[in-house]
């Protein structure tokens, strides 16, 4: 072998050590990103003035303690409205709380209203975020809850956004492996599963350097399972959907690179009912359909039952 080719060599594997030493550091780093999302920060005092303003004149609201997996009881909103249809639970977004979806129950007249913080992490904000390994128990968690409280699955919908749609899908499939299913779910912009959310939130930062940073992901998403105790291969509300008796009615825009359509397209596949809005970006989609996020929920509602007006 040839002077210069021994030197190519050489460079070729220290190349190649130096890039899996970055891939390994960087995925004993990215856990960070995923387990302590941070939260809103919000002024004492700030989430019961808001859910109070949200009530309206014949709404109330009560507060409950609800234990959930993995020693985590969960702080519980009840909006309570009178004649309501059914129970709506909300859920919210990466990296946000019960108050970030709130606002949507102006959405929902006809219905009680639940809204909750994923994991307890507006109590114990160091309880780690999983993306749906631990939240799917949460959701699971308050569905009983309710059932306990006198309202059959038949009256319950669950409404989520992003991450909480993901959960969504997740819970349900838990769900129904017991017993019956919800009246039906309100979702955009779902995540396909954990795998495929880590590789895009990271493109949003690397664009197609991303690729290079494969081996990171795999590693932070093996470590991350391993610190929180979960299965990151479980993560996947894509394979959860399948056969999911509760109906979903599931809403993107085919400019978002966050849950990008495919992964949705990919939900929909047993879940045709998808609604599509041309140029909307992550959570757009809602503000941007004719009539308005309410105009697309309210003939679900109404085929599930669950409209406040014939």
């Amino acid at each position: 072998m040839s002077a210069a080719s021994r030197s190519l060599l050489r460079a070729g594997l220290t190349l190649s050590i130096l890039y899996w030493s970055a891939s390994f550091l960087a995925g004993w780093w990215l856990p960070s990103l995923l387990l302590n999302a941070p939260l809103p920060d919000r002024p004492s005092g700030e989430v019961e003035a808001s859910l109070a303003a949200l009530a309206g004149e014949s709404g109330h609201w009560t507060v409950h303690s609800v234990p959930s997996g993995v020693g985590v009881t969960l702080r519980v909103h009840w909006l309570h409205r009178p004649n309501a249809k059914g129970a709506a639970i909300l859920l919210h977004g990466f990296g946000d709380d019960a108050l970030g979806t709130a606002p949507r129950l102006r959405d929902l007249p006809g219905l009680d209203v639940l809204c909750f913080t994923f994991r307890g992490r507006d109590l114990v904000p160091e309880t780690p975020s999983t993306l749906g390994g631990h939240e799917r128990g949460d959701v699971a968690a308050v569905v009983r809850f309710l059932e306990g409280a006198g309202w059959p699955r038949s009256r319950q919908l669950l409404v989520g956004s992003s991450q909480g749609a993901g959960v969504a899908i997740l819970a349900l499939a838990d769900l129904e492996q017991q017993g019956a299913p919800l009246a039906g779910a309100l979702l955009e912009s779902p995540f396909m599963d954990l795998q495929d959310a880590a590789r895009n939130h990271l493109r949003g930062t690397l664009g197609s350097l991303e690729v290079l940073a494969r081996p990171a992901e795999w590693i932070g998403l093996w470590r991350s399972g391993r610190i929180a105790g979960f299965d990151p291969a479980a993560v996947s509300p894509v394979r959860a959907s399948r056969g999911l008796r509760t109906p979903l009615a599931l809403l993107a825009g085919d400019a978002d690179p966050i849950t990008p359509l495919a992964g949705v397209q990919a939900i929909a596949w047993n879940h045709p009912d998808l609604t599509i809005v041309p140029g909307a970006g992550h959570l757009e989609a809602g503000s941007k359909l004719p009539g308005g996020w309410r105009a697309w929920a309210d003939r679900r509602l109404r085929s599930w039952g669950l409209a406040s007006k014939p």
